[in-house]
């Protein structure tokens, strides 16, 4: 395993960030989410991308997005889920089986 990096710099705030991890099977939902994202208010660098070479069976990506609010949150979640992405909440919540979302 590689060790991650860490950038210095002053850390905002101490309430956990609003964090989606989001699945994409294919990887070009993907590519356009990662477009799309940050035209809905989330900065570039709280975008983490696990890219078809690093999967198992080198398909599909994995998005890490770290949110500013939860309205921020619910948008991302909502235009990922469009795009075919699986969503899970970082806090434990697996929204995917809620048999009240759709």
């Amino acid at each position: 395993m590689e060790t991650p990096l860490i950038r210095p710099g002053l850390v905002q705030g101490s309430d956990p960030p609003l964090r989606l991890v989001v699945h994409f099977d294919d990887a070009a939902g993907a590519n356009l989410a990662l477009q799309l994202i940050p035209t809905l208010g989330v900065p570039g660098d709280r975008i983490g991308v696990v890219d078809p070479d690093r999967m198992e069976r080198r398909r599909g990506m994995i998005l890490t997005v770290s949110c500013p609010d939860e309205t921020t949150r619910d948008r991302v979640e909502e235009t990922c889920r469009k795009l075919g992405g699986r969503v899970l909440r970082d806090q434990g919540e697996n929204p995917d089986s809620d048999p009240a979302r759709p």
